[in-house]
Formats: structure tokens, C-alpha cells, sequence
């Protein structure tokens, strides 16, 4: 079973990893043709659908747009037997699972339809068999919580439903690292299962995987020795599919800024909340409130991790500094910043990583990579005429399934719940 997890410890939600555990069970698609697709695994006989439930509407587009195209159950009536009875879990509402299941067919879906080799038959050969929708994480005994499960290649699990907001793209609760993120890195599991990833890529970082000890590493760490999250420190496998779901999700800003981290060495010491308020008040203040590291540059300063025995480290650059633990500079105000400390340069490491997956998925499944990613991001992000990304007063990037020129024009994403609405005329009112 596949899990995904991040830490809910007080302070910045950084360093935030997946946890997607390998794959324990094969998967009967692996050797599939245009020829064997064979009946579905479902009952095919044709039920009606009560047209008197409130759920009508929904139950009718997922029927149309998953299981029929795809042979995908979208299942959000949480089901005992499909969840883990070990956990409090809440089902998802109503209203949270008709958002997921529009962005899911716009976001995901239509643009694997779009732009694999073998359209008509393709996701129905590889997409998961399952989607299930659960409202809640699942919260784990070191303090973390449970956002997404996935089991063998046939069934995905997506947790915290109700947190679901379509004007975050971004962030700890944006779409993109609560569902999507794990939407392509199962995907990718699947994929790597019917043509394996090319051998090559097991020995860049050998020797440097963690299965054990990945979830306290930090970000910036491991980026610098290559890996484009934590958990893709974790295992050779884990690390092929971060590498492909970082990059299609990431946008341009995120993921240059992970380039960036990646071409320097860092360190981690022992440090505390005390320590940090009284020789950083500054970052200290904006770190309580939840900004640190993205208001200000503190990448010599350091940012704080909490650790799961409640203790703190100091994440931060390599640089020459004083007995005191500041920055030393030479006469003209400079210092030099460490890289290559481990002979390794994690910049170019996560490059030759990313050529691997691009070509594998050009060979093998007639998919740019480049061009799925152009595909997801342009349906989150508004584009000039020139297809340029546009960006706000803020400078951030402009969410394109809520933005609206006009005020008496629906936006794109009121427009997608209307595939669902479309079928409340068909419903027989009690």
C-alpha cells in the first residue's frame, strides 16, 4: 500500500514530503493489448440510476465521463470496506466530490486523452480501476497525516477532500500537492510497470537512498544531492516517478526555485525555537506567522524544521561564518557559498534524471513530457496571446479556473461544474 503524508507540526510547512510507498502488487495491466482489454472487471449490467437521489447529478457525469470511456469507478460514498478501518476517516461531501471529479476529468484525464500515443484506448488500458474519495486524512502515530493511499496500481485514494479549495493551485492545500501530485506519481508507477524505467537511472544516486531514514531529511538537502523531494531519496523507484510528477505539477517559478537550491551544498544543525528568536528575530517573527523562507531570502540565516521528537534543526547554506554562527565577509561585503562540498551537483543530477524520464516517456508511450506539462499548467494558468504565463500585482501566476475578465461572464471553472449541473433536469423531484 502507498501512502502519502506530510508533517502537521507548528511552524512552516516545509520540507513537506510524500509518502507513496512501493508498490507491493502487481498489476494484470501490465501485459495488456488493444486485442485482451477483455470485459470489464465490473459488472457491466446497466443499472438505472435513481433519478430521485440528490447525488443524481453526479453519479450520471462520472458514470459517463469514468466508468463507461475508462472502465474508472470515481467512488465518493466513502466505503468501510475500501478504507482503513484502523483510522477515523470522514467521507467526503457532496459538494467537495463533484469539485474533485470535474478537475479530475479536466486536469488529469482529458489531458492524458489529449496527448497519449494511443488515445482511444489508453487510459482505459492504464488508468487505475479506482478512484476513491475520502473527506478526511488520516492522521499517523509520528504527527503526521494521510493524504492519499494507493494500492497495487488498481486503486487510488485521495484524502482531505473537504479541504478542497479551487482558488489554491499552490501550496501545502493547493490542488496540485493534495491530489494531482499523487494523481501522476501513481500514474507513473503504473507506466513504469508495463515498460520499466531504463536501468541507467537506478545508478545515478546509488547509494544515497534512505528507505528508512527519508522522512527528516529536508528539502534543500536533498535536493543538493539530486533528488527532487525527500521521498524520492527513499528508493530508486520512488525517486523516477517524484521526478516526473515534480516536474509536470511544478510551475515554472517552483520549480526553477528547486534548480536553484539544488546547485548548493546545506547544512543541517541542532538548534532551538529560543536560539532562532534571539539571534533572528525577523525571521523569527515571520516563521510564527507562518511566512518564513517565502517573504524573505534566509537561505544563510537557516529556517527552522521540527523534528518528530519535537525538537528543531536549522536548515542552511554553507558558507564561511563567525564564532558566533553569522555570515563572514571579506573586506568587500562578500562571502562564497559552498557547492559541490559531496562532489555532487544536484542541479545537474535532477537534469539527467528528468532527460531519462522525457525520453523513456517519448519511446515508449509517444508522450512529451514537455508538452504534458505545457497541458496541465496552461489549464491552471492564465496565458497571454503570445502563450506567455501572466502574473498578478503580486507576481504570482493567475489562477485560470476561477479568473474572470468580465463579471457577467461564468469562469472556467463554473463552467466545468455545469457538466455536472447539466444533469439536475434529468432528476425526479420528490
Amino acid at each position: 500500500m502507498n501512502t502519502k503524508k506530510y508533517s502537521t507540526r507548528k511552524g512552516l510547512l516545509i520540507g513537506l514530503s510524500l509518502i507513496l510507498c512501493q508498490f507491493s502488487l502487481s498489476i494484470a495491466l501490465t501485459s495488456c493489448s488493444e486485442e485482451d482489454l477483455g470485459p470489464s472487471i465490473y459488472d457491466t449490467t446497466d443499472y438505472p440510476l435513481d433519478r430521485a437521489a440528490y447525488t443524481f447529478p453526479l453519479d450520471t457525469f462520472v458514470k459517463k465521463n469514468f466508468l463507461e470511456p475508462y472502465n474508472l469507478k470515481f467512488i465518493y460514498k466513502m466505503e468501510d470496506v475500501g478504507s482503513d478501518m484502523q483510522k477515523n476517516l470522514v467521507p467526503a461531501t457532496y459538494e467537495r466530490s463533484v469539485d474533485l471529479a470535474v478537475l479530475v476529468k479536466y486536469l488529469w484525464l482529458d489531458v492524458y486523452a489529449k496527448l497519449a500515443g494511443e488515445k482511444d484506448v489508453f487510459l482505459k488500458k492504464y488508468s487505475p480501476r479506482i478512484i476513491h474519495v475520502i473527506g478526511s486524512p488520516g492522521y499517523l502515530s509520528d504527527g503526521s497525516r494521510e493524504l492519499g493511499v494507493a494500492e497495487g496500481g488498481i486503486k487510488v485514494t485521495l484524502m482531505e477532500v473537504n479541504k478542497l479549495n479551487v482558488d489554491r493551485i499552490e501550496g501545502a492545500y493547493g490542488l496540485n500537492q493534495l491530489f494531482f501530485h499523487t494523481m501522476h506519481h501513481e500514474f507513473g508507477h503504473i507506466l513504469d510497470q508495463t515498460y520499466l524505467r531504463p536501468t541507467a537511472f537506478n545508478t545515478i544516486s546509488s547509494g544515497l537512498y534512505d528507505a528508512m531514514g527519508w522522512a527528516q531529511k529536508s528539502d534543500t538537502i536533498q535536493a543538493s544531492l539530486g533528488f527532487v523531494t525527500p521521498y524520492g531519496s527513499s528508493q530508486a523507484g520512488e525517486d523516477w516517478v517524484e521526478t516526473l510528477a515534480c516536474y509536470v505539477t511544478y510551475n515554472q517559478d517552483r520549480w526553477n526555485q528547486l534548480l536553484n537550491s539544488a546547485q548548493y551544498d546545506w547544512e543541517e544543525i541542532d538548534y532551538t525555537l529560543e536560539e532562532y528568536q534571539k539571534y533572528y528575530p525577523r525571521a523569527y517573527q515571520e516563521y510564527q506567522s507562518g511566512y518564513a523562507y517565502m517573504t524573505q531570502n534566509y537561505d544563510t540565516i537557516g529556517y527552522l524544521r521540527q523534528m518528530a521528537n519535537y525538537e528543531y534543526k536549522l536548515i542552511r547554506k554553507v558558507v564561511p561564518r563567525n564564532a558566533n554562527g553569522f555570515v563572514a565577509l571579506d573586506n568587500e561585503g562578500n562571502y562564497t557559498v559552498s557547492t559541490n562540498m559531496d562532489n555532487i551537483n544536484g542541479q545537474a543530477v535532477i537534469l539527467q534524471k528528468l532527460d531519462l524520464v522525457r525520453t523513456w516517456l517519448k519511446e515508449n508511450w509517444n508522450i512529451d513530457i514537455d508538452e504534458l506539462r505545457r497541458e496541465v499548467q496552461t489549464r491552471q494558468y492564465m496565458t497571454d496571446e503570445n502563450g506567455n504565463f501572466m502574473r498578478d500585482n503580486n507576481g504570482d501566476f493567475i489562477n485560470r479556473l476561477t479568473y474572470v475578465s468580465n463579471p457577467d461572464e461564468p469562469s472556467l471553472y463554473s463552467k466545468l461544474l455545469e457538466e455536472v449541473e447539466q444533469y439536475k433536469k434529468l432528476q425526479i423531484k420528490k
